[in-house]
């Protein structure tokens, strides 16, 4: 059974979203500004300015409104740029593992809920495809709290029945990003961000750096990776018995040998982020406990080194 309801995340996303100025994330998160002025024909009036021939063309000046002087005007509009955020969940078996705690579970809910309510204050549309060997979800960008909840709970209720028959949708399949890369490239054609949330423990098949960066030439991608310690959480000699955080099979290992696994897994992560820090995409490693204010820094910070 699931340790916490879909309730308790909502809350624990307003009271992060009480106590961060959450309209500045919802700033960040954003490739650009939501408005821009439109020189021509345009959607929504914005105002009537003075003719400039460096700015303005001849189309565009209002006979009507000259005034006594001479002096002849234009009418302003404004366009609105759509930039689509699309939130790619890792929903294989590792992500459910630890009944216990679930802290990646929630993680993962209270992320992907966050960054909904950041491009619901921006009025940016929300997507969601969420992948484990195949695609398992993929709804398309809306904008809108609804969009926010119905999807938040669409993922809490694929846990609860991959926990409730010991399989779900899953059936304890691995991870394949190179499908989830492919779909990507395949099914968006206009800039989005691509914000990838996984425990990228199975890395050892990770496609190579240059098809992130045939994805990066279309469109902006951030890594967050999540992390839970209690998951290695085994001193002492002997043997343990261990469920495989891909698999789902269990058996005993060493202690030893668990803790060399774990020693691999961070390590690899760790070169993992080195190389795509290289190639120009930003990543960020989140523990349960205070994931949504290091989540805030960071697309702050990235918001700030936007601008510099």
């Amino acid at each position: 059974m699931m340790t916490f309801t879909i309730d308790d995340v909502f809350s624990d996303i307003y009271k992060a979203a009480n106590a961060l100025p959450i309209e500045k994330l919802a700033e960040s998160i954003r490739f650009g500004d939501h408005k821009s002025r439109h020189r021509g024909d345009g959607h929504d009036f914005d105002r009537v300015v003075e003719y400039d021939p460096q700015i303005h063309t001849l189309a565009q000046i209002d006979w009507r409104s000259r005034d006594l002087n001479g002096h002849v005007y234009v009418r302003e509009y404004k366009v609105t740029k759509d930039f689509p955020v699309i939130v790619v969940n890792d929903l294989s078996t590792s992500m459910a593992f630890g009944i216990e705690h679930q802290h990646k579970e929630r993680m993962l809910l209270e992320v992907f809920g966050s960054l909904g309510l950041a491009c619901f204050r921006a009025q940016d549309p929300m997507g969601l495809i969420g992948f484990a060997e195949d695609i398992i979800f993929h709804e398309q960008p809306k904008v809108g709290e609804d969009q926010v909840y119905y999807l938040t709970s669409q993922l809490y209720e694929f846990f609860m029945g991959l926990e409730s028959d010991g399989g779900g949708k899953l059936d304890r399949r691995k991870t394949d990003f190179y499908n989830v890369f492919d779909f990507i490239r395949k099914t968006y054609s206009k800039r989005c961000l691509v914000v990838i949330v996984s425990d990228f423990v199975d890395m050892d098949n990770f496609p190579g750096i240059e098809v992130l960066n045939d994805i990066t030439s279309h469109h902006e991608m951030v890594f967050v990776l999540l992390d839970d310690p209690s998951e290695f959480n085994f001193g002492g000699l002997g043997y343990i018995r261990q469920e495989d955080l891909e698999t789902g099979q269990t058996k005993f290992v060493s202690r030893l040998k668990a803790k060399k696994n774990e020693l691999k897994i961070r390590l690899r992560r760790k070169q993992f982020r080195k190389e795509i820090q290289a190639a120009g995409i930003d990543s960020i490693v989140l523990e349960y406990g205070k994931h949504l204010q290091r989540l805030y820094r960071f697309f702050i910070a990235r918001y700030e080194s936007f601008k510099t």
